[in-house]
C-alpha cells in the first residue's frame, strides 16, 4: 500500500448542526471523520499518518467568533499562520486533505497547508464535513493549490450524519482502493 498522509483541519467547540448550534467540545466533526478514515486504512492494511492542521491562533469556541473571523479570512485571501508539520510531507503518494466547507470552500488554514507543500505527483483525496453544500468550489479551488498533483473525487458528510461517516467512507474505499495500492 502507497505512503498515505490524513492532514485535516476541525473546529471543536461550538458547531451548526441541523441549524443549531451544539458544543462538541474538542471532537470536532472533521475530526471525527479523520479518525473513523484512519481506522479503515489500518483495517486495510495502511500505516498512515494522521495530522491535523492548526491555525497558530485558534478560532475557539464561539461558532459566531469563528464564522466572522473565518468570513474576514477568506474574504483578504491572505495566509494564516499554522502549526509546522507533518515530518517527511515530501515521501507521502496519497494525501488526504479534510475540512469543513465554509464559505464554500475550504477554510483559510487549510489554504495556508496547501501553499506549504509541493503535491507534485501526489494523489490529493479531499473530503468535506458540511452542513448540506457537500464540496460546493472546493474541488475547483483545491486544483488551484496542488499543481503537479492529481486531486481525486473524495467524499463529502453531512454534519447531522457524522455517525454514518464509516458506511460513506467503506463504500468509497470499495470504489478507490486502486488509488490506495
Amino acid at each position: 500500500m502507497k505512503k498515505i498522509c490524513i492532514a485535516y483541519f476541525s473546529k471543536g467547540g461550538e458547531n451548526i448542526i441541523d441549524d443549531q448550534i451544539v458544543d462538541l467540545g474538542n471532537n470536532g466533526i472533521t475530526k471525527q471523520v479523520a479518525n473513523a478514515l484512519l481506522a479503515k486504512l489500518i483495517e486495510l492494511g495502511a500505516n498512515p499518518n494522521l495530522f491535523e492542521i492548526k491555525p497558530v491562533v485558534p478560532y475557539g469556541d464561539s461558532y459566531t467568533v469563528a464564522a466572522e473571523r473565518s468570513r474576514v479570512e477568506k474574504e483578504s485571501g491572505l495566509p494564516i499562520a499554522i502549526e509546522d508539520g507533518p515530518n517527511g510531507f515530501e515521501n507521502y503518494e496519497v494525501v488526504f486533505i479534510g475540512f469543513p466547507n465554509w464559505w464554500g470552500t475550504f477554510p483559510a488554514p487549510v489554504a495556508s497547508f496547501l501553499r506549504k507543500h509541493e503535491f507534485g505527483g501526489k494523489t490529493v483525496i479531499p473530503f468535506v464535513t458540511h452542513g448540506g453544500q457537500s464540496f460546493m468550489y472546493s474541488l475547483d479551488d483545491l486544483s488551484q493549490y496542488t499543481e503537479g498533483g492529481k486531486v481525486e473525487k473524495g467524499f463529502a458528510v453531512a454534519a447531522a450524519y457524522v455517525e454514518g461517516a464509516e458506511r460513506v467512507i467503506d463504500k468509497w474505499l470499495e470504489a478507490n482502493k486502486d488509488l490506495l495500492a
